[in-house]
Formats: C-alpha cells, structure tokens, sequence
C-alpha cells in the first residue's frame, strides 16, 4: 500500500517575490551606466543628428574634401562608395575629358554621407561644377539609415557640420515606426550608447596593444580595418544591402524619409545639374542581376520622380558592355577596367560632357 499523497508546501508567494526581485534588479541594475556615460561623454557637444541621441563624441569635420575641390575647381564631380571608387578614375576623366573632374569618394557610405558631400563639400567649396554624379546602388538613394550604424558613422561625422537639419528631420521621419522607439527609449533611461561604443573600442584597443605595442596600435588598427573591411570580406557575393525589401521598395514611403528631396533642391537653388547613376549589381554568368519585381517598379518610380525634377538618371542595369567577367569581389569592378569604365562613361553620357 502506498503512503498518502502530502500537499507540497505553496511556493506561490516565494516565487512572486523572486520575480518581483529579479524584475527590479534588471531594471535598476543598468541605472548604474548613466553616471558611466556622464563621465565618458562629458564636454561632448550635442549631436548633429538629434533624432538619434542627445550628445556624442565624434570625429571632427574633415576640411580636406573641400579644400581639394577647392584647389581642382572641377568641371565634374563624383559622389559615392567604392563602387565609385572600382569604376571611375578621375584623373584619367581629366585627361579624357581636358575638363578637370573629381570626387568625393569614401568607401562605406550612404545617403547621409553624399548629401552631406554635395552639401558642406562641393557647395561649400565655392566651386560650381557642371554636373555632380552620385553613385548608389538599387535602395540605397532613399534608405537614409543604410550605412549610418555605429561601425560606419564616423564617416558621416568628418562631413557633418555640428547642425544638420535636414539629415536630421529625414531621420526622424524614417524612424516614425514603434520598433525603432524603443532602443531610443531605452537609451533615454539608462544612457546605454556611450558606454557600449566605450566597450567597443575597449575591446578593439586591447589585443592591438598587446600584439603591436601603444606606440604602433594605431597603425595595426589601421592595417587590420583595411584587410577586413566588408569589400574585401564578400567574393563572388553581392554587397550588403539593408534588409526589407517590400518597405524599402515603397518608393513614395520611403522619399519624404529621406535627403533625395534635399539633393534635388540643393542642386536646383545653385543651378547645378545632378545625375544619379545607379551602379550595376553584380551580374550572373548568363546575364544582368535578377531583378524582383519591387525592385524593378521601385526604379521605374525613382526614374520618373528624378527626371521630373530636372535631374538625369543612368541605369547601368543590363548594359552588355559591363559583364561578370569585369567584377571581382562583390558589385566591385576590377582595378584594371577602371579607365575602360572611365571612357565608355564619358561616351554614354556625352551630352553632358559637351
């Protein structure tokens, strides 16, 4: 016969106190990264991009873009990634052209960046060129948070004047959404950012100075970003592209998110003509790069909002004259095709050359 069953003991009330407990530790535990981030970002001035945080620290602007445009007086200037920077030689565009060209040409960038190059670079630099070219790649044009994470944003900075409202405001806009509410949110309440780009660099610093010494860590850090960058991490792939291609592909949701607007206006009030080239994907061994059908009425719609503005829009998309055997890692084209790239460009486009 087996004993009785016993009522174990009601823990009920035990657990909900350990609940309780465990729910106010995580919220009062990080509380204790506020007085760590006052410390880190103190005397840091206010962000030039509020929508995102209140203050930082960031990389002083980088005059020589301007003085450069500045000291060329170009005819013609580029704007854009390395994608830009596989394809164009603008030296050689000068030599071709006898009008002198250049560019504002930084690997890992976005929208921002090249707004902010047309902006505080080329308008800025008192020179006023013919035609300005922005190389982007499908979305990129209207996704104004592509590139402008914590691993690329310092590129933004060293063109960013300490107020930028209009970056700003398409900012704010793009980030309308609930989700992107809450890691703002959070930082209001535990001012988390500085601490975690704190650690970040921490944990970067460390094993360089251990390896090569403080006298040549930057040095090292220098080689080792270099050698890993995302374009020399992705053969035989296409390049990273932001996700979420049904949003991104809604044109006329994502233009008032973002600085396409400001660009066509900045070239309007200046009289300079703009011409958006959109670079050629990485193609397949047996033709152009798949297209969805998003993408393909995202393009006829972006095609038709630029021409309507007064602006020229190139599609390199399907040209038979750039094919796979062209590219190396990525959407990169290969060091050797960049004057042939270079001539057939200046050929497609001439009657902006004239």
């Amino acid at each position: 016969m087996s004993a009785p069953v016993q009522n174990a003991p009601s823990t009920r009330g035990g657990r909900g106190w350990e609940l309780v407990l465990i729910l106010a530790t995580a919220v009062s535990v990080p509380l204790g990264l506020r007085p760590i981030s006052y410390r880190l970002t103190a005397g840091a001035p206010p962000s030039y991009i509020a929508s995102l945080e209140a203050a930082r620290t960031r990389r002083p602007f980088d005059p020589g873009p301007r003085e450069q445009l500045r000291r060329i007086a170009p005819h013609y200037v580029f704007i854009g990634d390395s994608t830009l920077g596989s394809r164009i030689d603008p030296a050689y565009m000068t030599r071709v052209l006898r009008l002198p060209a250049w560019w504002v040409m930084q690997p890992g960038t976005g929208s921002a960046y090249w707004f902010l190059a047309l902006k505080n670079a080329v308008l800025d630099s008192g020179v006023k060129p013919k035609v300005v070219f922005i190389f982007f790649r499908d979305f990129t044009l209207t996704d104004v948070l592509f590139r402008l994470d914590d691993q690329f944003r310092w590129t933004v900075d060293t063109l960013a004047r300490p107020v930028e409202p209009e970056l700003d405001r398409a900012i704010a806009r793009r980030l309308d959404g609930s989700w992107h509410a809450v890691p703002r949110m959070l930082d209001a309440a535990y001012a988390f950012r500085p601490v975690r780009a704190a650690a970040d660099t921490l944990a970067r610093q460390l094993p360089v100075q251990a390896v090569a010494g403080p006298a040549r860590a930057g040095e090292l850090q220098q080689h080792l970003n270099a050698s890993f960058g995302l374009d020399r991490l992705r053969p035989n792939i296409a390049a990273d592209i932001a996700s979420g291609e049904d949003e991104l592909g809604d044109f006329a949701h994502m233009l008032p998110r973002s600085v396409l607007p400001d660009m066509i206006a900045l070239g309007r009030a200046h009289g300079i003509r703009l011409c958006f080239v959109r670079v050629q994907r990485r193609p397949r061994p047996d033709g152009p790069p798949v297209q969805s059908p998003v993408l393909q009425r995202y393009i006829g719609d972006l095609r038709r909002y630029l021409e309507s503005n007064g602006a020229v829009f190139r599609d390199d998309t399907g040209d038979p004259d750039y094919p796979l055997a062209w590219y190396t890692d990525g959407d990169h084209t290969a060091f050797r095709y960049r004057q042939r790239y270079t001539e057939l460009f200046s050929q497609k486009l001439a009657f902006l050359f004239r």
